[in-house]
């Protein structure tokens, strides 16, 4: 009986691990970037404080000054794998003179936009997409100071196609604390951008799932981890301060 049930979940982890493997070529090819093309925003409903990122920001990583920047180089110049994955975040976003005028910042995006129009399989992982989609959303202000139109079509349209993939593959991750992370993107562009509230529906629905079953009647993890205790309180209170400005936005209006 117990060879039966070790064949079983033999077949079953070999059945998993080649559907992931169908699903990461399908997602490498036109037909699939061309179905995350959706509605395109006109404008950010309001602009969240970019400052509640802070807390993610690691200063010790991000010491470079814009001004100091070759822009055309830019997305070349990586002295390890990890420095590339902490430029992709765009986390160095917070560190930027908020006083810029955003010229700089637009073309080392639109030249990474250019480079990753479509997905490569080394910008699938979801959690970098989540930070990268964080990270545009907050600095939007920054992002779009004196920008055109042409600038903000391209952009607003990455980030919708960004969001669609993470919304096409949030129940992958198992990891509830990814999950979180994951899903404050998703939930925020919901909020942001009034032709996508039904991210924000889908987003809310998804995240009083996991924290029903994640956390216990204390507020704490299920699994006792104070790394992500921390890094789940950080993604929640970022939501609801988001949630908190959005409102005021609309009262305003």
């Amino acid at each position: 009986m117990s060879g039966f049930r070790g064949a079983y979940f033999y077949f079953l982890a070999v059945k998993i691990l080649l559907i992931r493997f169908v699903k990461k070529i399908y997602c490498l090819t036109n037909y699939y970037n061309n179905t995350l093309k959706t509605k395109l925003p006109e404008q950010l409903y309001f602009y969240p404080n970019p400052f509640l990122l802070s807390s993610f920001v690691n200063q010790k990583i991000f010491t470079f000054k814009l001004s100091k920047v070759n822009i055309n180089t830019f997305w070349q110049d990586f002295e390890t794998k990890k420095e590339e994955e902490n430029l992709n975040s765009f986390f160095w976003l917070n560190l930027i003179n908020r006083k810029n005028d955003g010229v700089d910042i637009q073309q080392i995006i639109t030249i990474w936009i250019k480079d990753n129009t479509k997905f490569k399989e080394k910008n699938l992982n979801n959690l970098q997409i989540s930070k990268r989609i964080l990270a545009w959303i907050l600095n939007s202000d920054i992002i779009l100071n004196n920008a055109d139109k042409v600038f903000k079509q391209i952009f607003f349209n990455s980030i919708i196609m960004q969001v669609n993939h993470l919304k096409n593959n949030l129940n992958d991750e198992n990891d509830p604390a990814k999950k979180i992370e994951i899903i404050s993107a998703i939930l925020l562009s919901g909020l942001v951008f009034k032709e996508y509230n039904s991210n924000f529906e889908k987003g809310i629905k998804a995240l009083k799932h996991v924290v029903e079953n994640f956390f216990d009647n204390n507020g704490c993890p299920i699994n006792r981890n104070i790394y992500d205790l921390v890094q789940c309180s950080k993604f929640l209170i970022l939501i609801k301060e988001c949630c908190k400005d959005a409102q005021e936005q609309f009262l305003i209006f």
